[in-house]
């Protein structure tokens, strides 16, 4: 089964409503009304709202830990120290006293200049609820490399699809080592890139594809569902998602941030990403201010003084992985996906084979 298109459209909304508040001040209502529970487990302050209809999940703080050393093992130079955890007993509970900032769709937020996540609890539904949890915690981490507690430097936005997409890797791990749902979809989807989308379309103005060239698809695909990806040089503008959005391809835009993030760390289901220091590096230079430099490498001054800038994205993948360009990082994902689906594939059609 794939993911239920309307779930994911609205929690991808919450996402970048969350993007939008995670760094502004929130203030809960009437919150001296709830005796909370208080426990410390690890790096975790968590506050509980005592449950007056239903069950409280079991070993939440020991649930939450578990995510907290996943993050550790994929993204240990994200982490910062202590973490603020409340859950509410409810979703009734939670938008009522966090009404200024949460809408009916949402299922959590987080505060970075307060290290804190906000959510509900789920029993029933506990999985869900820590890959909720793995989402948020990791926007935290992200948010808090760009802009540490009490800093006085200028404020840095990360990227919008390498903060989405690693937040959809560290969810997708939370439901088992080998990835879940995205990573079944970057399998199953057929996924083409918008070159191959103009060549397909000039192709069905002459005929389309010939009975060949539809067998040889058939014969590779899992599903029939068809995504194309944007050129990556525009889906890493910071309005790439808004345009998703007017175009209502949500959905795809999340995979494709997914599937970029995971080329650049985790291109294999080894236990350890195999390309973890790379993608610290890469992450450190786009969260640290540099020189700007003229068009000759020159070094750009202004009343005697250095100007700094962020690095790009492209200067920050040259560094990391000796990408010329975002397109030669373009054409070594088109290939590395190509290899990918196929071998995934295979898995695939053997396990609905044995079932």
């Amino acid at each position: 089964m794939f993911r239920n298109n309307k779930m994911i459209h609205k929690k991808t909304l919450s996402v970048l409503l969350l993007l939008i508040l995670g760094c502004l001040c929130f203030s809960q209502v009437n919150e001296e009304n709830i005796k909370w529970i208080n426990s410390t487990f690890g790096n975790f302050k968590i506050k509980i709202e005592p449950h007056n209809r239903t069950v409280m999940t079991p070993n939440l703080a020991m649930q939450f830990n578990g995510i907290f050393q996943l993050l550790r093992q994929n993204i240990p130079w994200l982490m910062p120290g202590e973490v603020n955890v409340e859950v509410y007993q409810d979703k009734k509970s939670f938008l009522y006293h966090n009404r200024n900032v949460a809408e009916d769709w949402s299922g959590a937020f987080f505060d970075p200049g307060k290290n804190i996540i906000v959510m509900y609890d789920e029993p029933k539904r506990q999985r869900r609820m820590m890959k909720k949890f793995a989402h948020e915690l990791t926007h935290l981490f992200v948010e808090n490399t760009f802009n540490p507690v009490n800093s006085k430097a200028p404020k840095k936005e990360p990227p919008v699809w390498l903060n989405e997409g690693l937040a959809v890797n560290m969810e997708d791990l939370a439901q088992t080592s080998q990835g879940g749902v995205w990573n079944r979809d970057l399998i199953a989807i057929n996924i083409f890139s918008e070159d191959e989308h103009k060549a397909l379309k000039e192709r069905k103005k002459n005929g389309g594809l010939n009975n060949q060239e539809r067998a040889s698809l058939r014969a590779s695909a899992v599903t029939d569902k068809i995504i194309f990806f944007k050129d990556f040089v525009d889906f890493m503008q910071t309005d790439s998602y808004d345009k998703a959005l007017q175009e209502d391809k949500v959905d795809d835009w999340y995979l494709q941030a997914y599937a970029m993030v995971r080329f650049l760390f985790r291109p294999t289901n080894s236990p350890v990403p195999a390309k973890r220091m790379q993608f610290e590096q890469f992450t450190k230079a786009i969260a640290t201010y540099a020189p700007k430099k003229d068009e000759n490498g020159k070094i750009v001054m202004s009343d005697g003084k250095k100007i700094m800038v962020r690095q790009s994205e492209e200067d920050a993948l040259k560094m990391a992985y000796r990408y010329k360009s975002i397109a030669a990082f373009e054409d070594d994902f088109w290939r590395w996906l190509t290899t990918y689906q196929m071998e995934g594939r295979k898995k695939l059609k053997n396990n609905i084979k044995g079932n």
